[in-house]
Parts: C-alpha cells; sequence; structure tokens
C-alpha cells in the first residue's frame, strides 16, 4: 500500500503522487490523505482523532478529488484489549471500532455518496 505522507519511524511518501494513477499498465490507489497538508485518512486516523474531524477531512477528499479510500485490518474488529499492542492499536478495537464505523458510512450514505470496491474503481479510470 502506498501511504503518501509522512510518518516518522514509519515511511515518507510526502512527495509521491496522492491520488489514483497507472504506473507501467499498474493502477495505483493510494490511501488517502488531505490535499496541502497531506494528513492520511486510514486506519489509525479513524481511531484516533475525533469522528467529526476525520468526517471533515472526507469532505475535503471529496471535495478535492472526487472519492476517498479507507482500509482497516480485520484484526481490528476483534477484541484487542488483553494482546500486547501500543495503546494507540487497541483503541476503538472491536464492537467499539464497528460501531463508528457504522455511524461513519451511514453518514457517508446521507450525502449521497457512492460506494465502490477497488476493482470498480479501477475499471472506471481505465476507461479514462
Amino acid at each position: 500500500s502506498i501511504n503518501p505522507t509522512y510518518i516518522p519511524g514509519r515511511y515518507n511518501h510526502f512527495f509521491s503522487q496522492r491520488t489514483i494513477h497507472f504506473v507501467n499498465g499498474v493502477c495505483i490507489i493510494p490511501t488517502s490523505v488531505t490535499p496541502i497538508s497531506r494528513f492520511p485518512l486510514f486506519w489509525i486516523s479513524f481511531k484516533m482523532i475525533p469522528l467529526w474531524l476525520f468526517k471533515w477531512f472526507t469532505i475535503r477528499n471529496l471535495k478535492t478529488d472526487q472519492y476517498v479510500t479507507l482500509y482497516f485490518h480485520p484484526w481490528e474488529f476483534s477484541d484487542l484489549k488483553d494482546c500486547q499492542l501500543p495503546i494507540y492499536v487497541k483503541r476503538l478495537a472491536g464492537e467499539k471500532l464497528s460501531k463508528r464505523l457504522v455511524v461513519y458510512l451511514h453518514w457517508l450514505k446521507k450525502r449521497k455518496t457512492s460506494f465502490k470496491t477497488y476493482y470498480e474503481f479501477y475499471l472506471e479510470r481505465k476507461k479514462s
């Protein structure tokens, strides 16, 4: 996965292309980051920042890029409280994360947002 942002100690792809593109015929769908500041919109930020702020970032991306990509690891929807993981990983795991995601998806649906698989997105972009 491409995260076109800078996260200290993890990676520095701040200057990588931040929107869907093709490289040698391969479709690259980076994780969404906000325009200019490139704040990442992925599983950890979804857990760590207030939902109203994540929604605001989502609106910014929808206006600028016309899409937002999100991904979560399947294990995040498990109860992690007894696991030896950093607190930021265990925060809002399991049922709490599921409930927050449902609230977010209902909010997106009310905004008349369409949902697509990566494959549908790829086919749409390949035509243009």
